[in-house]
């Protein structure tokens, strides 16, 4: 049995890794402190290239179905605690 991997990470206004998950994992828990909106490397807060917003004090699971993937967050402004917790393949 593999242990559960987890941390924190604080997420300001540049594209900040959250975490690197391999396929398989079924998905990656995610609690915000601010919004944060999450993607690949090059997500931003608005625009075309932003991506889904995980709201402030929100529990969200995002799906992992191709690996290994970096999930990345942003915020608009300030910054944003994330906390992140994944079962490993």
């Amino acid at each position: 049995m593999a242990d559960y991997v987890q941390g924190t990470v604080t997420v300001g206004t540049t594209a900040t890794k959250i975490c690197s998950v391999d396929a398989g994992t079924g998905g990656v828990a995610i609690y915000a402190s601010a919004a944060v909106v999450i993607g690949g490397a090059g997500v931003t807060a608005t625009g075309a290239t932003a991506g889904p917003t995980v709201p402030a004090t929100t529990f969200v699971v995002v799906p992992t179905s191709k690996g290994p993937t970096d999930l990345y967050g942003i915020v608009a402004s300030s910054t944003s605690t994330v906390s992140f917790a994944y079962s490993p393949i």
